[in-house]
């Protein structure tokens, strides 16, 4: 008989809910994306529009420092005392960072206290993301059964595509309302209010989400007082590998896939209605996808392996998908945009698996959240260094690519010396 927590049916419900957080949490970033060549100056106002720029995408940068810390607090408290409430508040609050900075006054209107608050909000928004994305990532891993726990993981991670898309909805909805002229006053606050939508949807489901099996049977009673601390004398050498698996993997997509709309707006010149359906097609790829490499990382029994297939087959692609990215023609642009999500979702669906099987329950949200927050916090510099490169080079291609290649291997060295694979086993 199947326990309660192993129920494919529960399984497949907290995969959804993972989904559209994780979807959401996306869309906070990439719309932050999609909206900094907007902003950037009404927050960062400078004689050159491209210094504005960096230093919005700056901002973004501050933002994602935050997100340590909040692994910290958010994995302190879920180890402690439970998944579910942890998850579901860090979510609200997150959504309602995101939604605020459509209110936000400009610097026109109050001077620098409009960037303060801006930069004040991105950290709040990596705050609160970290324990909502560490959370999803344990919890489904919790749920899922023995043998199917890369599939449901794969479920969770396709819900970055759907932060793309609804990134792009809300673009294009923002466009709609407040063409032209007016997407520099209304338009781009309406793109952060499109926020509201989908935070509704994913809090709706994830309010009647049940308590992690595993961490009821296993990890309440083991849990210690200071989650943190015990991780970093236990587990110090897991957490230096699986940090730096996860930076590697954080440049991959802030230096592509998120990058995409800016690389197109700045360095290509091609037009929104093409940037959106590029934007659009790389992460249907990616959402539907993930699942069914999570799924064939369950029937090879290996996730190790495969990353390492998976990187070093985005090592070679990743120049020529960004050649085809710059020639403009809008065929070979989408070509390119969907052959890098297909890339991406393969490794991405298989982390949540590969990183709650080679840790105890009594520290997983802790350990997850930690590393995958602290890597992706260094790798949220790919946007502005991205930019710099491909300005100071003179080539966007060679810029971008380089950085985007070293990231690859480095992300596929780690992932060599890593943990061995221990799929389709109980957890600890």
């Amino acid at each position: 008989m199947t326990s309660p927590g192993k129920d494919p049916k529960q399984a497949l419900k907290v995969g959804i809910s993972a989904n559209l957080g994780w979807g959401f949490e996306l869309f906070d970033f990439v719309v932050y994306l999609y909206a900094s060549t907007i902003i950037a100056p009404l927050f960062f106002p400078s004689n050159n529009y491209y210094v504005s720029v960096l230093e919005t995408l700056l901002a973004l940068v501050i933002g994602y420092f935050a997100r340590p810390f909040g692994a910290i607090f958010f994995g302190h408290f879920g180890d402690r005392l439970g998944r579910k409430r942890q998850w579901f508040l860090s979510l609200l609050l997150m959504g309602l960072a995101t939604i605020f900075i459509g209110f936000l006054p400009t610097y026109a209107q109050i001077g620098i206290m409009a960037t303060i608050l801006l930069v004040i909000l991105r950290m709040l928004q990596g705050f609160f993301l970290a324990g909502e994305w560490g959370g999803g990532m344990t919890f489904v891993a919790e749920v899922s059964p023995d043998n199917r726990r890369g599939l449901y993981g794969g479920i969770q991670q396709g819900g970055a595509g759907l932060g793309l898309i609804f990134a792009v909805a809300a673009y294009t909805l923002a466009s709609f309302l407040a063409p032209g002229a007016m997407m520099e006053t209304l338009g781009w606050r309406i793109m952060f209010w499109f926020g509201a939508i989908p935070l509704a949807i994913a809090l709706a489901v994830r309010w009647g989400v049940d308590e992690s099996f595993e961490w009821l049977q296993k990890g309440k009673q083991k849990a210690p007082r200071y989650p943190f601390v015990f991780l970093i004398k236990k587990y110090w050498k897991l957490v230096i590998v699986a940090t730096l698996v996860m930076f590697g993997v954080g440049v991959i997509y802030y230096g592509s896939i998120a990058y995409m709309p800016d690389f197109l707006g700045l360095f290509v010149k091609v037009s929104p209605g093409i940037i959106s359906t590029a934007v659009l097609i790389t992460n249907l790829m990616w959402l539907f996808f993930s699942p069914i490499a999570g799924y064939l990382s369950d029937k090879l029994i290996t996730r190790k392996g495969m990353l390492a297939v998976i990187f070093g087959a985005t090592a070679i692609l990743l120049y020529p998908i960004f050649l085809l990215l710059h020639t403009g023609v809008p065929s070979l642009i989408y070509l390119g945009g969907a052959v890098l999500g297909l890339l991406f979702s393969a490794q991405y669906s298989i982390l949540p698996a590969w990183l709650a099987e080679n840790i105890s329950t009594a520290v997983r949200y802790t350990y997850i959240s930690f590393v995958i927050n602290l890597g992706v916090a260094f790798s949220s510099f790919a946007p502005f260094l991205a930019t710099f490169f491909s300005l100071a080079l003179g080539n966007a291609v060679l810029g971008t690519s380089t950085l985007v290649i070293v990231s690859t291997i480095v992300a596929l060295l780690f992932v060599l010396i890593g943990p061995r694979d221990r799929v389709a086993q109980a957890l600890e």
